[in-house]
């Protein structure tokens, strides 16, 4: 006969007693429920279960994308402290400044003004146009002014070329015309900033002259009135929160002159001073730290801020000045003997790093790689700072200036040609 065994029962209930260790494994198995991430639901404690999500993580990426966001508006900032005129204008002079031509260039002109050299670049200026020509050779830039006595100054990628005595100007970078300007008044002098910032100095009505300060998009800046005295030059500072001007006054002995630093905030000068007996020739912002002031025998650097100067005095009369952001350098000679030069260096701080001298009728000059090249008469030289002769080459004749466009060779330039000319050993 088959054995039956007895079901255990509880004394409360018909029914079969539960199996304890099923409901234990599924106990052990509810706390142990896995999420998609991997974590495990804590076992519960005083009736409470603490639950681990991503809310770290999410934290954490949100911390990483505002430390991105804050080291991108760093350097912009950075960029725009370093670069005034903006990232875009900056890196496309730039690119557009590179590449190569051939030389030489023609000219549809009859004289040659002036020419401003760049680091890889150089501006020259006609009779009746203005070009933009690369080291290489490549004609980046050309426009015809039209203007009676054309005048040019620049900034670090802009320039302006004026009507001295006219009323017109044109504001241009290497790719385009920026602003066209038509004055009411006479314009006796310009001056351009890196950030695009510019200003002209007008005759006006019931005084002598104004100067008038405009920003990058042509709205009014700044005006500033002379009631006495003439005003030749203005140059913009750096950060193109200042200008400095120099102004003109006549006595009895002769000519006096001031240097005068004006903000934007008051028609009052910050700061004055006086050259009495003297012509102020120029006024440059080619240094970041102040602006130089040149006259016939004296080159002073007086700092934007400190207003601290430094000045150097010369018996010569001054012949040629050419500055750059290294330095500037300046040629004394003699009023009746051109041939008796003296060369002297200054550094960006104002202060006189070399002095040597040079015989012969020096028809342009130039400091680039610590060294000097010049030309006189129909040969171009290559000068260490002592002044001796390193280099020579012979650059023909009508040679009114050039620009230094590698180690050994320079672009020669007349009034209707530019020529390339390599230096031999000397």
């Amino acid at each position: 006969m088959p054995d039956y065994k007895r079901k255990k029962r509880s004394h409360f209930s018909a029914k079969p007693r539960a199996d304890k260790s099923r409901f234990k494994e599924n106990k052990e198995r509810k706390n142990k429920i896995k999420f998609d991430d991997g974590t495990d639901i804590p076992k519960k404690k005083n009736g409470f279960a603490v639950l681990k999500g991503n809310k770290a993580e999410i934290k954490k990426r949100w911390q990483t994308f505002f430390i991105a966001v804050l080291a991108v508006i760093l350097v912009l900032v950075g960029c725009q402290l370093l670069m005034p005129a903006g990232l875009f204008e900056t890196v496309q002079t730039l690119v557009l400044s590179m590449g190569g031509g051939s030389y030489p260039l023609e000219f549809e002109s009859n004289h040659t003004e002036n020419v401003v050299l760049k680091s890889n670049y150089y501006y020259v200026l006609t009779d009746s146009e203005v070009k933009v020509i690369s080291f290489g050779g490549k004609e980046i830039f050309t426009y015809s002014h039209g203007f009676e006595k054309p005048v040019i100054k620049t900034s670090a990628t802009r320039a302006i070329v004026f009507n001295q005595g006219g009323n017109d100007a044109v504001i241009f970078n290497l790719n385009k015309i920026c602003s066209t300007i038509n004055c009411e008044k006479e314009i006796i002098n310009a001056a351009i900033g890196d950030d695009g910032t510019y200003a002209l100095i007008t005759s006006a009505d019931s005084y002598v002259a104004a100067v008038s300060v405009y920003k990058k998009n042509d709205k009014l800046l700044y005006e500033w009135y002379s009631s006495s005295d003439m005003v030749n030059n203005v140059v913009i500072a750096p950060s193109g929160k200042k200008i400095a001007i120099s102004t003109l006054s006549t006595n009895v002995g002769g000519f006096n002159s001031k240097l005068m630093i004006l903000n934007f905030k008051s028609a009052n000068a910050e700061f004055t001073k006086e050259y009495s007996g003297e012509i102020i020739y120029s006024l440059s912002a080619e240094y970041s730290r102040g602006v130089a002031v040149a006259t016939a025998n004296k080159y002073d650097f007086v700092r934007w801020n400190k207003y601290e100067s430094r000045q150097y005095e010369n018996e010569y009369n001054l012949q040629i000045l050419r500055e750059s952001n290294k330095g500037a350098l300046l040629v004394y000679n003699r009023e009746n003997d051109k041939t008796d030069n003296r060369i002297v260096i200054i550094s960006p701080k104002g202060e006189v790093k070399h002095e040597l001298e040079f015989s012969g009728i020096i028809t342009d000059i130039c400091l680039k790689n610590n060294h000097i090249y010049c030309i006189s008469d129909t040969k171009a030289y290559i000068l260490d700072m002592e002044g001796k002769i390193v280099r020579t080459a012979d650059c023909g004749f009508g040679a009114v200036r050039f620009a230094v466009v590698s180690q050994n060779e320079i672009a020669v330039i007349t009034d209707n040609i530019v020529s390339k000319v390599k230096f031999e050993q000397g």
